[in-house]
């Protein structure tokens, strides 16, 4: 899907709360986490610890129902009553996107048959 894309290296910063600043990641893309968990407390004889990852977003495929298929954007936002947003809850675009979203992808595929521009 053409848009802009997150840009590689690191996206703590993104990840760090739950909030509208998000990593938008092509396919192929990935986000690696690692922790030194050797910090945490022993645990008693027998016991085993369980990591929870808890991940907060949107997700967007080629699903020909679904608004601007073929399209990266517009952003979602947790505020939005509506998708694609109604006029007055679209908001200009948001300083992280500039200076994370540096990947732009152009067009690579003809546009969907039957999908509005």
């Amino acid at each position: 899907m053409p848009g802009r894309y997150t840009r590689e290296g690191d996206v703590r910063e993104l990840l760090a709360d739950v909030d509208d600043r998000f990593v938008v990641a092509r396919p192929g893309d990935e986000v690696a986490l690692s922790f030194d968990a050797t910090a945490l407390p022993p645990l008693p004889s027998g016991w085993t610890r369980t990591f929870l990852l808890h991940g907060d977003g949107f997700s967007k495929e080629m699903d020909l129902n679904s608004s601007s298929p073929d399209q990266a954007w517009p952003l979602p936002s947790h505020d939005m009553t509506a998708y694609p947003a109604k006029p007055a809850e679209s908001v200009s675009e948001p300083e992280w996107v500039t200076r994370y979203n540096t990947r732009v992808i152009g067009r690579q595929v003809p546009r969907l048959a039957g999908v509005a521009p």
